[in-house]
């Protein structure tokens, strides 16, 4: 990381004497003037939600708020998120609530929930949105709940049935995509069908593919009141899975805000993962969620499988795995449908894979 030039701290100094402190970690002007912006408004509504007014009439900021702004700025220039010192990070139309220990919602998944809502309304048959059976959706390795949340804002206007289950290994994780159905709920971002509508569930998405089918059955059991099929059924996939290299956490790629900060168990594999493979001797061990999930598809007989990917060249590799994998189980009576959607347009940035089913 280039080191700041003195006529950048002094141009910083002049626009407020804060301001340095947010450039160690902004790198430009321009987004430290933006992070000190949100850190004084949120600092002002921390301190008292109704300014005092003075003499002229104007209003004045409450008194206290400089020094609470000051040790937010401090913390800033330490690397830690910008979204956990204020707590929360928009996602859609959504206040998604963020506290260390949890993978900060990123532009790219927003993105990618966006397009997989597209493809959901596109896709699905007029038969799936007659309220007779919910649209069953699992997101895998769930986090804040992001995904699960903006899926459930953005289809329940067109499905008037919805059974969405958010999975993680995470009991932190799992405290908090609770508390931000309710909080997004009482904000009224939400319908309040999402109380009922969606569950977080504790779950080890690596051993999810060995489990006992009666197991995978029972994950919709709390959001839906059909009884037991004759075998576990979903309609979609999502995941935001870890899929970070370990050179790429170590070599400057991951930013050391990040490696500093957010878990490393939500964005690299563990290593333990590829010691209990049999079948997949050739798979990346950043890879190595997208075999299990590719697993779970084919076990759930999943219609569309959105993932996640860090790049368009990793992504053209999970593209041939899940063909791999969901080929070999061939539960399809026609070919796997793969594609590749590059968020960004290009190919170096984040991507997702999509597995569609042939009928």
């Amino acid at each position: 990381m280039p080191r700041l030039t003195t006529r950048a701290i002094l141009e910083a100094s002049k626009y407020d004497r804060l301001l340095p402190l947010l450039l160690r970690e902004c790198r430009s002007l321009s987004s430290a003037i933006g992070e000190l912006r949100w850190l004084q408004e949120r600092a002002q509504r921390v301190v008292s939600p109704k300014p005092m007014d003075d003499r002229t009439g104007g209003k004045q900021p409450p008194s206290g708020w400089r020094r609470l702004l000051k040790s937010m700025c401090k913390a800033r220039s330490r690397g830690v998120p910008l979204q956990y010192i204020l707590g929360d990070q928009p996602f859609g139309e959504l206040d998604i609530k963020c506290t260390k220990g949890v993978l900060i919602p990123r532009h790219e998944t927003e993105a990618i929930t966006f397009y997989t809502a597209k493809l959901i309304q596109d896709r699905m048959s007029c038969v799936e949105r007659d309220g007779a059976a919910p649209l069953r959706i699992l997101d895998l390795c769930t986090g804040t709940g992001c995904i699960s949340l903006l899926l459930h804002s953005l289809l329940s206007p067109y499905f008037p049935r919805l059974s969405i289950v958010g999975v993680d290994i995470s009991a932190t994780a799992i405290r908090l995509a609770k508390e931000n159905v309710e909080r997004n709920v009482r904000l009224g971002s939400l319908s309040e069908r999402a109380l009922n509508e969606v569950d977080i569930q504790h779950g080890d998405v690596l051993g999810l593919s060995s489990s006992p089918l009666s197991k995978l059955e029972d994950l919709f059991d709390r959001t839906t009141s059909l009884s037991p099929s004759s075998g576990p059924h979903c309609d979609v996939i999502i995941s935001n899975p870890p899929y970070v290299s370990v050179e790429e956490y170590h070599d400057g790629t991951t930013s050391r805000s990040v490696r500093l900060f957010e878990p490393k168990l939500a964005l690299v594999p563990p290593e333990s993962t590829l010691s209990t493979m049999v079948e997949s001797k050739h798979v990346r061990r950043e890879d190595i969620f997208y075999y299990h999930i590719a697993c779970l598809a084919t076990l759930f007989k999943a219609k569309m499988t959105v993932l996640e990917c860090g790049s368009r060249s990793q992504a053209e590799r999970v593209a041939t795995l899940c063909k791999s994998v969901i080929g070999k189980h061939g539960y399809w009576s026609g070919p796997v449908l793969v594609d590749v959607w590059s968020v960004t347009g290009f190919d170096t940035g984040p991507s997702a894979v999509i597995v569609y089913s042939p009928s």
